[in-house]
């Protein structure tokens, strides 16, 4: 009998396969702002100040970088966002406390947010001194304000030891990004510690006597 000659679909034993890598992330759901802010924290927080890449985060959420771009502009959006969400999630003191209770709460909360998050409050300490103040962080400074004119302080006086708090814990990071591995905590904890000290004396003596 003849052989069966039908000749198989052209091509068909050369096909390339499916391209995998790129094309898959380019297909894989685009996370919305919310997921891309979880991440930012998480990474934050678990590899420490100075880690955060668009690459890095396209690869802790699963997609590809350039898929980044749909949902913010750049590293400093993703930092401002992730600040903002920081500081939403910071519960101030009732009012009904003494102006020193609600004083030594509220830096308490900074100072560990500083230390768990040291990047993303450098960034909002930046910003600070231009007065450049999400509403989230308004409601804080203001909460700070009037701890310190129930204190006794003068309106200029609470400027002052803002500023002074602000540029002091801005410097305490910016000193702690040249620190790696277990000296970074350290060093945090430390200046934390001394923050501390020092904001609780000298409110301390502005007690009216």
């Amino acid at each position: 009998m003849p052989k069966n000659t039908a000749a198989a679909p052209k091509d068909a034993a050369t096909k390339p396969p499916a391209k995998r890598g790129r094309r898959s992330r380019d297909d894989a759901p685009t996370p919305n702002r919310a997921d891309l802010i979880r991440a930012v924290l998480v990474m934050e927080k678990r590899d420490g100040p100075g880690s955060l890449s668009m690459r890095k985060l396209a690869s802790e959420v699963g997609v590809s970088p350039r898929l980044l771009y749909t949902m913010v502009k750049n590293k400093e959006e993703l930092y401002e966002l992730a600040a903002a969400s920081m500081l939403d999630r910071w519960t101030l003191p009732d009012t009904n406390q003494s102006w020193k209770e609600r004083f030594a709460t509220i830096i308490k909360k900074g100072l560990e947010l500083s230390s768990e998050y040291p990047e993303l409050a450098r960034h909002g300490l930046l910003n600070s001194l231009d007065h450049n103040y999400p509403e989230s962080a308004s409601r804080i400074v203001n909460a700070l304000r009037d701890c310190m004119l129930e204190a006794g302080l003068s309106i200029e006086e609470t400027r002052q030891i803002q500023l002074l708090y602000n540029t002091v814990l801005l410097g305490a990071l910016d000193l702690a990004r040249n620190y790696s591995g277990n000296d970074q905590p350290y060093l945090l904890k430390e200046l934390k510690g001394a923050l501390d000290v020092a904001f609780s004396r000298i409110l301390a003596g502005a007690e009216p006597k």
